[in-house]
């Protein structure tokens, strides 16, 4: 071991242990276990997500799709909550990121915004600005959604009233992700 390197005794068993100086030890915490003990014993340097780690890939602007991502999440949600860049870091081609997007990052928005599907289509840019209107169009592809318009069940004595609803599903494989409708065009 390096002579610069950190030793120390452990407690129960005597035994002597250690790390060279070249090993640096970072622990990670959300936001919740940011305690006055903790602050007091460690320092805590942020770590954002930095698109410029990414590069396109496949016609895909990575770089630029993860920050109008985050951009968007911070608005709706907040700065906490941003996607990191590492995701994508292992990506290798096209079916890498959907892989990753169909995976994580749409599961990931999902429990973000606790299922609110018109919200997680802002985020994918697949909101329409005319999805609330009462005559919008009843079925349309996004780049990574669909969405149906639902019928009003019978019975309920609400035909006309209201807005809309809708049925959101994650496009399919064989439907592939368009990364230039929403994302990558706004």
């Amino acid at each position: 071991m390096h002579d610069r390197g950190k030793r120390v005794r452990l407690p129960y068993s005597g035994d002597l242990f250690g790390v060279p100086s070249n090993l640096h030890i970072i622990g990670t915490m959300n936001t919740a276990d940011r305690s006055i003990a903790l602050r007091r014993r460690f320092d805590f340097r942020e770590l954002m997500p930095d698109p410029k780690q990414l590069k396109t890939l496949d016609g895909i602007d990575l770089p630029e799709m993860l920050s109008a991502l985050n951009e968007r999440i911070e608005y709706l949600f907040d700065r906490e909550h941003q996607i990191g860049h590492a995701y994508f870091i292992g990506c290798k081609n096209r079916s890498d990121i959907d892989r990753v997007m169909r995976d994580r990052i749409i599961p990931l928005l999902a429990e973000y915004f606790y299922e609110d599907w018109d919200k997680i289509a802002v985020v994918l840019g697949d909101a329409d600005a005319d999805t609330n209107r009462k005559d919008a169009d009843t079925n349309r592809k996004g780049g990574f959604l669909n969405c149906k318009k639902l019928s009003v069940p019978r019975g309920l004595g609400m035909e006309g009233e209201g807005g809309p609803r809708y049925r959101w599903s994650v496009r399919t494989v064989e439907e592939g992700f368009a990364y230039d409708r929403g994302i990558l065009d706004a």
